[in-house]
């Protein structure tokens, strides 16, 4: 299916929205030749490379909305934005108050240029052929999400007083085994990327040492009859 950007009139947002901490790979609208871009900011061993979106009035039209909701906190260009397991682009105020604007939502592929490889593409909604328990090629970019040592899979929100684990509505028992596989004890975190993708992370030589490299590893799909309720 054909990129299709579904403009909303912008509201806050006061649903599920997370980041990934640390150094990680992260989607952005900045300049590029002149002309403000979403880009995805790909964060790996050998560098960080600026994956452009590739054009498309749809993807015009989703700059103009990011910007929007940019402009609608106080901010004058471009900045962060995330796009959850809905495909709906939320955009954080540039003042570091916390606040969220929905701006819209993306249907089908949303593709970026491939700084790393001449004459190629990134699809983040591609895992043909893959296996849980793969490396993952692609950015390392969604919500988190995360795994207890009771094996629940929960989201952490942030709230004034600190922050509380919201479950869903039932827990889905196929990717926590996919999970454990590759963890097998222990809590852990995982992202799901705006197709539905899961990616956790490992050390490359299995470890578990907080000092040691990790590597982004697909895990599988999220069954959407098994996960958190669309916001709105």
């Amino acid at each position: 299916m054909d990129f299709v950007f579904k403009k909303c009139a912008i509201h806050i947002w006061s649903g599920r929205y997370a980041t990934i901490p640390g150094r990680n790979s992260t989607l952005r609208v900045k300049s590029v030749n002149g002309r403000a871009c979403p880009v995805i900011l790909w964060n790996r061993e050998d560098g960080i490379g600026t994956c452009c979106a590739v054009e498309s009035p749809a993807v015009r039209e989703m700059t103009d909305a990011i910007l929007a909701g940019k402009r609608k906190f106080g901010g004058g260009g471009g900045g962060a934005f995330v796009i959850n397991e809905y495909g709906q682009v939320l955009v954080p105020a540039s003042d570091g108050s916390g606040k969220r604007a929905l701006v819209g939502e993306i249907q089908g592929k949303l593709l970026f240029d491939n700084p790393f490889q001449d004459n190629s593409v990134l699809d983040l909604s591609d895992d043909a052929g893959f296996t849980c328990g793969d490396a993952w090629p692609l950015p390392y970019v969604g919500i988190p999400y995360n795994l207890s040592k009771r094996s629940d899979i929960y989201f952490y929100r942030q709230t004034e007083d600190g922050g509380k684990a919201e479950r869903p509505p039932q827990q889905d028992e196929e990717l926590i085994e996919r999970l454990r596989s590759i963890r097998r004890y222990g809590a852990m975190r995982f992202i799901v990327n705006p197709y539905g993708i899961v990616v956790t992370k490992q050390p490359k030589n299995e470890k578990w040492n907080r000092n040691e490299e990790w590597e982004p590893i697909f895990v599988g799909r999220i069954n959407k009859k098994a996960w958190f309720n669309k916001e709105g």
